[in-house]
């Protein structure tokens, strides 16, 4: 493992408790825990960490959940409106979102785990997704340059990484349980700590 469960849980709330202060939607905001997570992972761990955006097929307890669009030739790609961000570190690929899967496809019931695996176990393709915690990914690099580059315009993004990152604390030193924010009308508000408990990982 790259890094604790503990610590992976930690990023992910950081993450999480900062997109629902901001009314974003934790279950479809892949770009914002892979970017987070991944300058967090720089800033506390000095890993050569990098986000990735494409293709992303995940077998979770035998039911297959793809980020995908369908091409009119029958195959699948990523590089349309339906792709999944991941983070790639060290020859580890971790998923920040992974816990927030039980919101984002609810109709699969799925609980929430730690998803942090070695690259060198993905799956050889989409189709040998045989065992619960299988993967494939499809990187798609220039729609994700394109993707990013627009989101990336956004000024507050780069703040909110920055604070992602001074929240987040290595265990065990304890963490703030919430952060006080400057609102866009200057008054000071209080972010707590949300996110769901993880039962285990992939």
């Amino acid at each position: 493992m790259l890094i604790k469960q503990t610590d992976y849980h930690r990023i992910y709330r950081v993450i999480h408790s900062l997109l629902v202060n901001e009314n974003a939607n934790p279950a479809t905001a892949s770009m914002y825990f892979s970017t987070f997570g991944a300058f967090i992972l720089k800033q506390h761990y000095k890993l050569d960490a990098i986000p990735k955006g494409g293709l992303a097929a995940y077998n979770l307890g035998g039911k297959v959940m793809l980020f995908a669009d369908h091409r009119e030739d029958g195959y699948v790609t990523g590089a349309g409106e339906n792709f999944h961000c991941w983070v790639e570190a060290n020859g580890w690929a971790i998923d920040f979102m992974a816990p927030a899967f039980s919101e984002s496809a609810k109709e699969l019931s799925l609980p929430s785990k730690m998803f942090q695996r070695p690259l060198s176990s993905m799956a050889p393709s989409i189709n040998d997704l045989n065992g619960s915690g299988d993967f494939f990914y499809q990187s798609e690099p220039e729609a994700t340059a394109r993707r990013f580059a627009d989101w990336h315009k956004q000024a507050m993004i780069g703040d909110l990484a920055t604070v992602a990152a001074q929240w987040f604390r290595k265990s065990p030193k304890q963490m703030p349980a919430s952060l006080s924010a400057q609102g866009r009308g200057g008054e000071l508000k209080s972010i707590p700590l949300t996110g769901n408990p993880l039962s285990g990982s992939w």
